[in-house]
């Protein structure tokens, strides 16, 4: 386990280097909008890990970062140190919109995309988002064992992830019908592969070491070297 942590964690360090991806504008986004305030503590986050039987792994290392970005003045903060700089917070405001729902236009629908597997975006908040939206025009596609990010990895092959995905096809299917749920193409979600425990050959030997992840024994010498 100790391996896997290792990994795992070096995966997850905060980088600006990708085009596409600002770990700045994610984290003044979460903070600002999705965060609870006054932020839980760091033995407070490790509990909730701890006790959770789906995670990404990597949410409850981000109490110190709330710290730095939010300039608290909690007790557990002021202990980390890590906002006593001369700026401002790195955060907005939560204005009258926030944590409201909202109602449908007339002329407009509203299409969720949501897999019951998502440790990031647990399943349940799109069931509730969608009872919350006002008006009848709205739909939830529910995908059983895609990971985050369905309409990036609803692959219709199971280990094959390359092409055209479930959920691409139904958002254009979406887009193309001018919002029309009723034109809707959802045909291909009955069409998934079933759920498959089989762990892929670069995760068993980069992450845990092993080639059996249920009764293996630990081999370094698979682990993937740093090039």
């Amino acid at each position: 386990m100790s391996s896997f942590f290792d990994v795992l964690n070096g995966d997850s360090n905060p980088s600006q280097n990708k085009p596409y991806f600002s770990n700045l504008l994610f984290f003044l986004i979460v903070f600002s909008e999705m965060w609870e305030i006054p932020g839980p503590s760091v033995a407070e986050m490790n509990a909730q890990f701890a006790s959770t039987k789906l995670s990404d792994g990597s949410v409850y290392q981000l109490a110190p970062v709330y710290c730095a970005f939010s300039k608290e003045k909690s007790s557990w903060c002021e202990e980390l140190g890590v906002g006593d700089y001369d700026a401002k917070a790195i955060m907005y405001e939560r204005d009258q919109y926030w944590n409201k729902s909202t109602t449908i236009p007339s002329q407009a629908s509203a299409l969720l995309l949501s897999s019951k597997l998502d440790p990031i975006t647990p399943h349940k908040y799109a069931e509730h988002l969608l009872e919350v939206l006002e008006g009848d025009n709205k739909e939830l596609v529910t995908f059983n064992y895609t990971r985050h990010g369905t309409v990036a990895w609803s692959f219709p092959i199971d280990n094959v992830y390359t092409g055209e995905t479930c959920g691409m096809n139904v958002l254009a299917s979406y887009v193309s019908s001018g919002g029309d749920l009723q034109k809707l193409d959802r045909s291909c979600v009955g069409e998934m592969p079933p759920l498959n425990l089989t762990v892929p050959v670069n995760y068993r030997h980069d992450y845990l070491g092993t080639e059996d992840v249920y009764d293996g024994a630990y081999n370094a010498s698979l682990r993937q070297q740093p090039s």
